[in-house]
């Protein structure tokens, strides 16, 4: 592993003079390409953003403040979430070159630090490309210093990772020279995209014969947010940049919007492959939500032919490969009509096929439970892991990873099933060819999901039997409180006189008697003498004290349920969790599942549950619906044999075409916090590879050329 990053010094300021500190918050290595020994790498600052979202879901769903929200992250991830810095000062994204033989570091852009045309800028680049020995980084940037903006705009920007979307030419030979090419709006254009709620990065970037192609993001002539691929054959010079596709050629589903699939990913990825330029575009709108599995609609690939002149529109040609069969598509969106959960797709030219490894849509997965305890759309993401294809020059795809489906009856060719033998893997993240070995990275979700899961379910896998129990015992000593004389009365037959309201430990002392009473009354006679009558009913500490408490200031109000069939009802459910108390061992099982959501569904359609008596319910039944609820469950295999950590293959191709697929590393190098890998870059002497880290920052590591120097 080799250190690169550079200390935060304090008031978000970075500098080469700490080097070997390291900084926490430059998450992933996030874009690259190589000049020589020399990788120029650009950082994404804060990871996921799973911060934010996690922030938000805690305070509109639980209400909580800022700092509790911060807290109980701190709980859920053990301390290990990076949260910022102590001061509150974000130091942003970084480019910045680094000497894969001698560690040698340079910025060259970011807030505190950089070179002529670098300082004072945040950049935000998700994509590099090498095109006649110069390299072009895409993506975004937020220039600190733009007289155009308030600070409240910047930092605004900062805080939601929006920045302007643009290309920059970094010049290797001419002293790292930076120069930006390439502009997709104006300031009123950026805050027209920031009001829209447009994701406001472009990310494709690639070429066609001599000419440089990108995504763009522009203002349409109705005002609205669009996405349009640009060219430029002359890709050093500013203003060259013409548009060869817009909206329409791709039948208008580019989805930019970041309550879109993978959060507005729109214009994925540009590749020329026999002589067609193939564009991975993400369709999933908003109103594609598939209510039963939680997902929006897949991938599409569309297929550029050009008879002409590469910049011209008007000589090129558009036609779905991928997509929708009524409009010509071969295949359906995500190569599959049962495959729901690709929200994109990963291209790479190996041999003479072109590689297609899909990418699932982790971002809604993680606003779902976040921000709605809704686990659906992760169940259906962990079912159908990623895949691997690889196409023909005549456009026939096979399977070469991947569970049979309609499509491909027979499964992957390798014999691997979907997410190769682990369905945490989640994308196919970056690909790479490299001394003759096609190599194919993948982020595995079990980093981020196992305290997330923890936190979603209301600790249900976790509680034992006996905590199980005496919450249930909590709720059945509440409803003898709460519970109207008269209608105690005729619900019980030993009802002994209730103490006052003016000595709560008594009142609470009588309904633990009054419950335990009435559980002995209820209970079915068994053989064997060992039913929950039998027990001793007890209360913990913290469960007494909280309805003695309840009592006291008027938040537990006695008496109040004068609802008979309500009252009924609560009974029932009471008993119907006792029961369960046996099958907590098998939490996991249909008959489980179906149990709880039959008593959540019967808790749902009482009416009249006081509002304190009704929270302490949901202490069981947290879980917003029985799909909800098996959703859940049936995650839990996945999540019970994961290991945490990045995965990464090495693919071969044997002179008969058969294709093998060896594993090189199953564990994020030994970090379980690396839960992915980000960049490849080929140099003279090594391959380097970058790793995405949301807890403790991204890292480097390096492995030696051992056929010939990388071209």
């Amino acid at each position: 592993m080799l250190n690169a990053y550079n200390a935060l010094n304090g008031n978000g300021m970075i500098t080469e003079a700490d080097k070997g500190q390291g900084d926490r918050g430059q998450s992933y290595s996030y874009a690259a390409a190589s000049h020589g020994d020399w990788v120029y790498i650009g950082t994404m600052y804060g990871g996921l953003g799973v911060q934010a979202i996690l922030n938000h879901g805690m305070a509109s769903n639980m209400g909580m403040s800022a700092e509790a929200a911060k807290n109980l992250m701190q709980t859920m991830y053990a301390g290990h979430m990076y949260l910022g810095e102590p001061d509150g000062k974000s130091a942003g994204g970084m480019l910045f070159k680094f000497n894969v033989k001698t560690g040698e570091t340079k910025i060259l852009m970011s807030k505190s630090a950089g070179i002529e045309g670098g300082k004072g800028i945040i950049p935000t680049f998700r994509s590099a490309f090498e095109m006649n020995g110069k390299l072009y980084f895409e993506g975004m940037v937020m220039d600190t210093a733009n007289p155009d903006l308030d600070q409240r705009e910047i930092q605004t920007a900062i805080a939601m990772q929006n920045g302007f979307p643009c290309i920059y030419e970094i010049d290797p030979a001419n002293g790292d020279k930076l120069t930006i090419v390439h502009n997709s709006v104006d300031t009123e254009g950026f805050r027209t995209l920031v009001n829209q709620k447009v994701f406001t990065s472009t990310r494709a970037i690639g070429s066609f014969n001599d000419t440089l192609i990108a995504g763009d993001l522009k203002i349409d002539a109705n005002g609205n947010g669009a996405a349009y691929l640009v060219a430029s054959n002359t890709p050093s010079v500013p203003g060259s940049y013409k548009v060869i596709a817009d909206m329409a050629s791709f039948d208008n589903l580019p989805a930019i919007h970041r309550s879109d699939v993978n959060g507005g990913g729109g214009i994925y990825q540009v590749l020329e492959f026999n002589g067609k330029l193939y564009v991975v575009v993400c369709t999933g709108s908003a109103d594609t939500r598939n209510e039963q599995t939680g997902t929006l609609r897949s991938f599409a690939i569309y297929v550029g032919e050009n008879n002409g002149d590469a910049t011209n529109k008007a000589d090129w040609s558009w036609r779905p490969l991928v997509g929708d069969p009524t409009k010509g598509a071969k295949y359906f969106y995500g190569l599959d009509s049962s495959r729901v959960s690709a929200g994109a797709c990963t291209l790479q030219v190996f041999g003479d096929h072109l590689y297609i490894g899909d990418y699932n849509d982790v971002s809604s997965a993680l606003q779902g439970f976040a921000m709605n305890m809704d686990f659906v759309t992760q169940a259906t993401n962990l079912e159908q892991s990623i895949n691997l294809y690889r196409m023909d020059a005549n456009e026939n795809v096979e399977m070469l990873v991947g569970d049979a489906n309609e499509t491909f009856p027979d499964g992957g060719s390798t014999g691997l099933g979907s997410g190769y033998g682990n369905n945490m893997n989640q994308y196919t993240w970056q690909t790479a060819v490299h001394e003759g070995k096609m190599y194919l990275s993948t982020m595995n979700t079990t980093t981020l999901l196992e305290p997330i899961a923890q936190f979603t379910n209301g600790d249900i896998l976790h509680m034992s039997a006996q905590e199980w129990k005496t919450t249930v015992q909590h709720l059945r000593a509440f409803l003898e409180i709460v519970l109207k004389g008269d209608d105690a009365a005729t619900l019980s037959r030993t009802r002994s006189v209730r103490p006052s309201a003016d000595d709560p430990d008594a009142l609470v002392d009588w309904a633990c008697r009054q419950a335990a009473a009435r559980a002995a009354a209820d209970a079915p006679a068994q053989a064997d003498g060992d039913n929950e009558a039998d027990e001793e009913f007890v209360l913990t500490d913290a469960q007494r004290e909280s309805l003695v408490k309840g009592i006291k200031d008027g938040g537990i109000v006695p008496e109040s349920l004068d609802d008979a069939n309500t009252a009924g009802e609560l009974f029932a459910i009471n008993s119907a969790l006792g029961s369960l108390t046996p099958q907590l061992d098998e939490r996991a099982s249909e008959e489980f599942v179906d149990a709880y959501g039959d008593m959540l569904a019967a808790l749902t359609a009482l009416p009249k549950v006081p509002e304190s008596l009704k929270k302490l319910y949901e202490t069981l039944l947290k879980l917003s619906s029985k799909q909800n609820m098996q959703a859940f469950f049936k995650s839990l295999p996945y999540l019970a044999k994961s290991k945490r950590g990045f995965n990464l293959f090495e693919i071969s191709e044997d002179a008969k075409g058969g294709v093998t697929v060896q594993t090189v590393a199953n564990d994020g190098f030994g970090d379980p916090f690396n839960h992915g890998l980000r960049i490849f870059s080929n140099t003279d002497d090594y391959m380097l590879i970058g790793t995405a880290n949301p807890f403790y920052g991204t890292q480097l590591w390096r492995v030696a050329n051992t056929l010939f120097p990388c071209m």
